[in-house]
Parts: structure tokens; C-alpha cells; sequence
């Protein structure tokens, strides 16, 4: 895209997705997306994320797995940096 970088692209991910670029940017982003795999498939997880949050935070953890992963992750937290 003119010499721009896929980071730059995903710069503008918020403002893509929130409709807030101009139809000329839009335009030359879809055209990147279209064309550069790793964006698309990036772009389509970030889409995902959303409802996949929703999903995770609905299931019901067996109380035995969520006491292993506390304790787990207390003593994740007392290793040093």
C-alpha cells in the first residue's frame, strides 16, 4: 500500500472497524486487507475477540480446575521477574 507497512495498517484498526476513516483511506486499507494475509487473518481474529471474551467468561470453570489454576498462578506470581 504505497510503501506502508502492515503496522501501519493496524494502526488504523480502531478507526477502520469504528467507520471513522475517510472512504479514500478505507478504501486503500480494504485493498491491503484483501491483499496481505497475515492482516486479513489478524483483522478477522481481532473481530472474533469480542464474542470469543463473551464466550470464556460464560463457561462455568469445575471448581477443582479454577482451584489448580489458583494456586498456579500464586505461585506464578512469588517467582521473581
Amino acid at each position: 500500500m504505497n510503501g506502508h507497512t502492515c503496522k501501519d495498517q493496524l494502526n488504523l484498526l480502531l478507526e477502520y472497524l469504528d467507520g471513522e476513516l475517510t472512504a479514500e483511506l478505507k478504501a486503500k486499507l480494504d485493498a491491503h486487507f484483501g491483499g496481505c494475509t497475515p492482516c486479513e487473518e489478524f483483522l478477522k481474529s481481532y473481530r472474533a475477540t469480542p464474542s470469543l471474551c463473551r464466550k470464556a467468561l460464560a463457561a462455568k470453570l469445575p471448581q477443582s480446575v479454577a482451584d489448580k489454576l489458583t494456586s498456579f498462578l500464586r505461585e506464578e506470581m512469588k517467582k521473581p521477574a
